[in-house]
């Protein structure tokens, strides 16, 4: 039986307007119903996670950040992580000379040193408060722990920070790309799948027991964990490869779900019709 379904949020459970369709909502209500835990794993903040399923209507443990924060549905916080101070600094300092948009995450702020034009666009394209401090870089290490160090630009110029950065670094902390043109700096050891097998572990679950369904390098930690994963369609090959099924939906993944479940029960029941008999 698959009792737990983790869904990513951008560009699989939030459509490109940042919207949750009718149909997605509906299939995850049904889920909850049907006796399935629900949980959100996103690059955002834990208060935006909080926010869409409160317009759902779903109770949901929540992974944020990647992995860096995890919250039950009673709001007891699991885990958290952040930089050392130090490395936060020299990780900001090293990204400044490929010109990409930085976005400093603490848990439940998002940070920048001036609202460029550029920043301005991806606020608005994302639908994710930004806060502006002049003073942030100074702050770094200090006042501001980071939890995730985001940069947006072009995709081949985040390679090039990406492979200077895992060159440098090694080791000492965890790159994904998260979005045609976003990078995602993480404490080393955090991921999405790791959040979820401490989520498990305190729920009694298996891995067999877990569905989840993304659209990037960042959801690949999770795909891997579990035989039951789901792939978007519009994903790059690379992270569809790395799943089990590729839908175009969240709710198509639900309904896969669901009738994987009733196969499931009615197999056990006639197994367990037969002992009876036999016995």
């Amino acid at each position: 039986m698959i009792r737990l379904f983790v869904s990513d949020l951008d560009n699989t459970l939030l459509n490109h307007e940042k919207r949750v369709t009718e149909a997605d909502q509906a299939a995850l209500r049904t889920l909850e119903r049907e006796g399935v835990i629900l949980c959100l794993a996103s690059g955002r903040m834990d208060k935006e996670l909080t926010r869409i399923a409160g317009e759902i209507g779903i109770n949901a443990h929540r992974i944020s950040q990647n992995g860096a924060f995890l919250y039950t549905t009673e709001n007891e916080k699991l885990s958290s992580a952040v930089f050392p101070g130090e490395l936060a600094r020299q990780l900001y300092q090293e990204a400044l000379p490929f010109g990409l948009s930085c976005f400093i995450n603490q848990e439940n702020d998002m940070l920048v040193k001036a609202k460029t034009p550029e920043i301005r666009a991806i606020e608005q394209r994302m639908k994710m408060p930004v806060k502006e401090d002049p003073h942030v870089p100074e702050q770094i290490g200090h006042s501001i722990l980071p939890s995730k160090l985001c940069f947006f630009g072009d995709l081949e110029t985040i390679k090039k920070l990406e492979q200077h950065i895992n060159t440098k670094y090694r080791g000492q902390l965890d790159t994904f790309i998260s979005d045609k043109d976003c990078i995602d700096f993480m404490p080393y050891g955090i991921s999405k799948g790791a959040a979820i097998e401490k989520l498990i572990d305190r729920l009694g679950l298996k891995a067999e027991e877990v569905a989840c369904i993304g659209d990037s390098f960042n959801d690949i930690s999770m795909l891997r964990m579990t035989p039951h994963s789901f792939a978007m369609a519009g994903a790059d090959p690379a992270v569809q490869k790395e799943a089990a099924h590729i839908v175009h939906s969240v709710a198509e993944a639900a309904r896969w779900v669901l009738d994987f479940n009733r196969n499931r029960q009615a197999t056990e029941s006639g197994l367990d019709e037969e002992r009876m008999q036999k016995g």
